[in-house]
């Protein structure tokens, strides 16, 4: 079961509020046009105040006033915030790391494995799920826990589920297994099964990705535990999502690094996403349209925004229209829901100024009547615009394996950062992410063993990490006429991070016409040739060769007095290979002249004007025009349509202003 409605709401919290006004705070997200609240993610403790007391008034209050008003319910398990008794019983509820065990008080401490939390959560699930049937007529879905992650588990019990998997996937041989890590290296060889080492002390990167890489499976599992729960209970009619995160740099970034998140999606009836981002003078959309990238990636369908913000931190409160067309933003890129965390600004705590919908005088303000004229909007388009469909043909692939190589092994060859360096996986991709959507070349995401073949042209940045089926399924999508971008440090070790010995990049040196075997952390080095780079390289310079007799044509050299033979950029038939971390804009450049090799329309207009198409279920083509700036712009009508909101019909040609921060949502027509 998928949800089909849209759903328009927000978190709700009884248990935070100063006062019991359930009533009044019902009415109020009615009358804004919002449908549906998010509710109980975080209430163990209020629910099962001491061991085995149970307390469901105020879960029973929102359900009694979610009925009331006409509201639809969304219940997530208490899962992923323990209370305190819970470590009293058992202290190992609280995960042990590289640091020993965390103390209590914060979130998402738990380790998921952890018999004594799974038996305790399973009990207050259960009880949750009972004492809710009898409103299963206003409860429309479940969340399974929240932005769920495995807190780094290492407990000795972990470590030993995490050894005997490996025994099962070398089939007990040992002998294989220290080859295959690389474990001879500083007299790590481990001698037997029983005498695995902590991997916590461990100076092998492929091992330590390898633990990573187990401790995703490991909330993958977690989220099918919990299914099963769910799904003893839930009506046919009522879904299971989940809301996934981001990489996080004070807002949503890239791609989640402790989740395998294609895989614990497949849980899910349909995939749920928390996106945040900059705002006022820094509000771009990319955030929005790259979360929303990934949230179609997952199911390759639409997905639910579970999460964003109204107002949030301090730096972000709205401008007037930002958050219409922030909410617009995330229609646009295929989301079927827009739900804020919060409601409310809440009173205490750690979130005190983390802003809901409404201050924290409750009062009706300029971020509610905003939502509220949204609210309005949709009433009449939510068919037109939501579950939109999106074709595009260009894609960039992710890989979790790839980000972890990355980390272990960072470009300047220094110690592992885990993901600090504004040179990691995440930023690597964004800075070819972030210059298709500044182009206006809507870009989808695709994972090693998706279906390529319906896209123009792949983009694969640093897939450090690359099985020989991977390389195959790339090689067979270049040979059947795909353009491909190669970035830095793609190709360059198997699944397990053991590095290829033959030439660079791994069986792939017939399609880029060149190879390498040296590289450096340029400093102040700068280009030359045919393409127009005018900034400097950095991160890692590759020095590629064209191999002798290939067809290889250099673009752009290094401007070295020593490495100036070397080529930059460089291409060969279907595949361009870059070897450095180019510029934002230099990056541009070298996108730009790839699609136009690959046959692809580049748009006229560019940022802060963004275009983004998707067809509804009546199979209409919806065009979505953005003004991301605080100046009017005006826009010229590409072909004849009709203005959802104003009903006004266009002719090709027309020219329409569009104010700061605003929008146009035309109508195309259908193919029929």
């Amino acid at each position: 079961m998928k949800p089909e409605q849209f759903l328009f709401g927000c978190a709700y919290y009884d248990e935070y509020m100063p006062v019991s006004r359930i009533d009044t705070d019902f009415k109020m997200i009615c009358d804004a046009g919002m449908n549906v609240i998010r509710i109980g993610e975080s209430t163990w403790s209020t629910w099962e105040p001491r061991e085995g007391e149970f307390d469901f008034t105020s879960l029973i209050r929102m359900l009694e006033g979610a009925r009331k008003h006409g509201l639809q319910v969304i219940i997530g398990t208490p899962t992923y915030a323990v209370p305190s008794w819970l470590t009293d019983i058992d202290p190992d509820v609280l995960t042990t790391t590289a640091s020993g065990r965390a103390l209590y008080g914060h979130r998402q401490l738990t380790d998921i494995t952890n018999p004594t939390y799974l038996k305790y959560a399973e009990r207050v699930i259960r009880k949750m799920l009972d004492v809710t049937r009898s409103y299963n007529d206003v409860i429309i879905g479940y969340q399974l826990d929240n932005e769920t992650r495995s807190a780094g588990a290492a407990a000795t019990r972990v470590q030993k589920e995490f050894a005997q998997q490996m025994k099962e996937k070398f089939d007990g041989d040992l002998h294989a297994f220290n080859l295959e890590f690389g474990m001879d290296y500083w007299s790590n060889k481990i001698p037997s099964w029983d005498a695995f080492p902590d991997v916590r002390g461990t100076i092998n990167g492929s091992l330590d990705a390898e633990y990573r890489a187990f401790l995703r499976d490991v909330v993958t599992g977690f989220f099918k535990w919990l299914k099963e729960i769910v799904d003893e209970y839930r009506t046919p009619s009522q879904f299971i999502t989940h809301n996934f995160d981001y990489s996080w740099v004070g807002y949503s970034f890239g791609m989640q690094p402790e989740v395998n998140q294609k895989d614990s999606a497949s849980v899910m009836d349909i995939a749920g996403v928390d996106i945040y981002h900059p705002s006022q003078e820094d509000l771009t959309g990319c955030e929005i349209t790259m979360g929303g990238a990934v949230g179609r990636s997952l199911k390759k369908d639409n997905y639910l925004v579970l999460e964003t913000q109204a107002q949030g931190r301090p730096s972000w409160t709205p401008f007037p229209g930002q958050l219409t067309l922030q909410a617009l933003s995330h229609l646009s890129s295929g989301a079927g829901s827009v739900m804020y965390w919060h409601w409310h600004s809440i009173h205490n705590s750690y979130e005190s100024y983390w802003k809901g919908i409404l201050s924290h005088n409750l009062k009706p303000n300029a971020p509610y009547l905003e939502l509220s004229s949204f609210g309005k909007l949709m009433s009449s388009l939510k068919d037109r615009i939501t579950y939109l469909k999106k074709t595009n043909n260009v894609a960039i692939m992710l890989d979790n394996r790839s980000l972890t190589g990355i980390d272990e092994f960072p470009l300047n060859g220094e110690e592992a950062f885990k993901g600090n360096s504004k040179e990691d996986y995440n930023h690597m991709m964004r800075r070819w992410f972030d210059a298709c959507y500044r182009m206006n070349i809507e870009t989808d995401f695709v994972y090693p063993d998706d279906d390529l073949s319906s896209y123009k042209l792949l983009i694969i940045p640093a897939l450090y990490s690359a099985s020989e089926e991977t390389i195959g399924r790339i090689r067979e999508y270049v040979m059947n006429g795909g353009h491909l971008i190669i970035t830095p440090r793609c190709f360059m070790s198997n699944e397990h991070l053991k590095i290829y010995h033959d030439d660079q990049p791994h069986n792939m040196t017939d399609l880029t016409g060149a190879t390498y075997d040296e590289f450096t952390v340029p400093s102040s080095v700068g280009f030359k040739g045919t393409l127009p780079l005018k900034g400097s390289a950095s991160g890692i310079m590759e020095f590629y060769t064209p191999i002798q007799g290939s067809k290889a044509q250099i673009l752009s050299y290094y401007d070295h007095p020593y490495w100036n033979r070397y080529a930059a950029v460089l291409r060969c038939g279907g595949v361009t290979t870059v070897g450095t971390i180019l510029t934002p804009e230099d990056t541009s450049e070298v996108l730009k002249d790839c699609l136009l090799h690959a046959d692809i329309d580049i748009p006229e207009r560019s940022f802060p004007v963004i275009i983004k198409r998707g067809t509804n279920r009546m199979g209409e083509h919806i065009l979505f025009v953005f003004n991301y700036s605080m100046d009017p712009t005006v826009y010229t009508i590409p072909s004849a349509c009709t203005d959802l909101v104003s009903g006004t019909e266009y002719s090709a040609g027309d020219d329409i202003e569009i104010s700061a921060w605003g929008y146009l949502i035309l109508n195309e027509g259908s193919d029929e």
